[in-house]
């Protein structure tokens, strides 16, 4: 006997609506499951109830619901199958439609990509749909409840970054704040399979992949988000840069640059041509100094166009361009951006050797380059070019200027400040670079000569101004 037949032989369904079904179908589909309880006098949990006798399988409403580990209960909802409990070596499935033996198939494929026991027995329950689909939702609610709560509470602690770091038994959310690492919440570990997956899901990330890295963004209330994952043995530890910020950040006056040396910058970002170098490491606001200086210039009256990995904020009037691999990368991109008539390129990173040409280039044919590369001070850019196969005749007469920068936590109050030093490419440092003389060479000249003073000469001023302590500077400039 069909279902429908065992509901008409209960006399759920009257002989008209069973004709009516029986002719259109033969039995009953999900459409006319849906149908019976529309218009007819029987709830979907009765239905279901009825389903479970006729099936021969038990019936639960899910308020006994506990999530599983390892289980990725996105890849279920399409099945409309969840499962919900795990008793010795069996678990509890609660599944819309028993009959459907293609989907059964997909259970089966998608529990065994998850981390569980290969003897584990399957249990099959009849749930009413919605009671299905609401319990998905709930699961999805209250991790993206969690996410949105670390999201606010970063944002609150002006945050630059958000650490998401399993352990055996717990995992940590740290922020980091001011350059400092700092422990905001400890969870235990059974909830952090689910909250990596909404955070997949939402970043466009692959859920199924937890032993390869990825790389993915995401925006919430106008702020964007790169989230970085990366496998240890505990599992994925996620890391989530926070861009986009407060645009008050890159005004050039809050930076920590004093009036002489802000002087100094608006002058030659005025400059036709040639390029400006920032140099340091990771997290030495180079591209945030860089931003300060583009906020200076009239950008109505110049073509300023950008390449960035990634674009940490968006400014008005310039033109920004996201690095995506496969599809432009630094060389390609400025070769097209020289094509569309700038005044102005910000480079986002001189990292390889045809970048650095291109920007060479880009310099000699009358445009100006603001860029960053990787050095330890000033004088090590120029290194950094060399090694780049950059002959020193191009970088003596293209270069303007090179600001070597660190971010150091001020004294008393929250925030951080910059300690640099400028390298002034003045016509004598040109023709040091040109004859091939040594890094301490130059620098003996730039401090005889050009009152040159080293990022240890305004770590120290701003330490004797009590803007930083000697410890926080001594600390910063060890690392580096």
């Amino acid at each position: 006997m069909s279902f429908l037949g065992f509901l008409r032989e209960r006399e759920i369904i009257n002989s008209d609506l069973y004709d009516l079904i029986h002719a259109k179908t033969g039995d009953i589909d999900s459409n006319t499951y849906d149908l019976l309880v529309g218009v007819g006098d029987i709830t979907e949990e009765e239905l279901a109830k009825l389903k479970a006798e006729y099936f021969g399988i038990s019936y639960t409403n899910l308020n006994d619901f506990s999530i599983i580990d390892n289980i990725q209960y996105d890849e279920f909802k399409n099945l409309l199958a969840i499962p919900f409990k795990l008793s010795g070596n069996q678990i509890h499935i609660a599944i819309d439609d028993p009959d459907n033996i293609e989907i059964k198939d997909q259970i089966n494929n998608k529990l065994s990509s998850c981390n569980l026991s290969k003897d584990l027995n399957k249990k099959y329950y009849i749930s009413p749909k919605s009671n299905i689909i609401h319990k998905f939702q709930e699961i999805t609610s209250s991790q993206l409840s969690i996410l949105e709560q670390i999201f606010t509470d970063a944002l609150k602690n002006k945050a630059s970054d958000i650490h998401i770091t399993p352990y055996e038994k717990t995992f940590d959310i740290n922020f980091r704040i001011d350059g400092t690492l700092t422990n905001f919440k400890i969870l235990n570990i059974e909830s952090l399979e689910q909250l990596n997956i909404s955070l997949k899901v939402i970043s466009k990330l692959d859920i199924t992949e937890t032993r390869k890295p990825q790389s993915g963004h995401l925006q919430r209330n106008n702020i964007d988000y790169r989230v970085s994952t990366h496998p240890t043995i505990y599992g994925e530890n996620i890391v989530i840069r926070i861009l986009n910020k407060d645009k008050s950040i890159i005004d050039i006056n809050n930076l920590g640059f004093n009036q002489d040396q802000i002087k100094y910058l608006t002058t030659i970002s005025s400059f036709a041509n040639g390029i400006i170098i920032f140099c340091g490491p990771t997290g030495s606001g180079k591209t945030t100094s860089i931003y300060a200086i583009l906020e200076t210039i009239d950008k109505k009256a110049k073509n300023i166009m950008t390449l960035e990995d990634p674009i940490e904020y968006k400014i008005k009037n310039v033109k920004q361009t996201e690095i995506k691999p496969g599809v432009i990368d630094f060389p390609d991109g400025i070769k097209s951006i020289l094509r569309q008539d700038p005044d102005i390129i910000l480079i986002g990173e001189i990292r390889d050797e045809n970048t650095a040409k291109m920007a060479i280039r880009a310099a000699m044919t009358g445009h100006l380059v603001l860029t960053t590369i990787h050095a330890n001070d000033s004088f090590g850019a120029i290194t950094r070019l060399k090694e780049f196969n950059i002959p020193q005749s191009l970088i003596a007469d293209n270069i303007i200027s090179i600001i070597s920068q660190r971010l150091v936590k001020k004294r008393n109050t929250t925030g951080r400040t910059i300690i640099l030093e400028i390298l002034p490419i003045t016509p004598a440092i040109n023709d040091l670079i040109y004859k091939g003389c040594s890094n301490h060479e130059i620098r003996e000249y730039a401090i005889r000569h050009l009152n040159f003073k080293s990022i240890y000469d305004d770590g120290n001023e701003k330490e004797r101004q009590k803007i930083i302590s000697k410890e926080e500077m001594t600390s910063i400039l060890k690392i580096c």
